[in-house]
């Protein structure tokens, strides 16, 4: 969680307290009778003004929050292409294992494979970062000529995997898992692999 939003939510939660304890001593005075009218109505007005700055403290960080969890994204890899007569050359760089990986494959277009866990709503709201794992590269043909395509495999595809795509919805704090890709035209460019709060995203550099 964000240093700024966690002082304003504190700061927000300590000043609707304060608030709370000045409103009941003013109560507890008014119905004891040792309270004057007009330090009421001034104590009452005091209240007021300290649960209204309060209030808009701790909407402000749960709204800077959620924000930043909906917009959150993390650079976890990079990837450059170079087509060769009918195959392409794939350079992948893996931010996880700060690994290189060097393959051929074929097809039009080139893909990123893996899987992904989405935490329950509050674990990503509190900041519980994605969980996944890149499995493979490959080629991807969009036409109807039906060849084998090279496959890279990059983390074997362990039984644990197979256990939250069958079983997500048991476990708690889970919301889903489920396999997931992204794919591209081969090009001189260089594509940065995100991930986000659904899965992989490639940006062009």
């Amino acid at each position: 969680m964000d240093k700024f939003v966690l002082v304003t939510g504190i700061s927000g939660l300590i000043l609707l307290t304060l608030s709370l304890v000045l409103f009941f001593n003013i109560i507890v005075n008014i119905v004891k009778g040792r309270a004057r009218v007009k330090r009421s109505i001034f104590g009452l007005l005091i209240f007021v003004t300290m649960l209204a700055f309060a209030s808009s403290l701790i909407y402000l960080s749960l709204f800077l929050q959620t924000f930043a969890r909906y917009t959150h994204e993390k650079q976890i890899g990079w990837v450059t292409t170079e087509s060769v007569s009918d195959s392409t050359r794939i350079t992948f760089y893996d931010g996880r294992s700060n690994r290189m990986h060097f393959f051929t494959t074929a097809g039009e277009q080139w893909m990123v494979e893996g899987y992904f866990l989405r935490w329950g709503t509050v674990l990503r709201w509190l900041g519980a970062g994605a969980y996944y794992r890149i499995t493979r590269l490959s080629g991807r043909r969009i036409t109807e000529e039906m060849k084998p395509i090279p496959t890279y495999r990059i983390h074997p595809e362990e039984g644990l995997w197979e256990f939250f795509l069958k079983h997500a919805e048991k476990i708690p704090g889970v919301d889903a898992a489920y396999g997931i890709a992204v794919y591209q035209y081969p090009s001189a460019d260089t594509f940065y692999l995100y991930i986000n709060d659904t899965g992989f995203i490639l940006r062009k550099n």
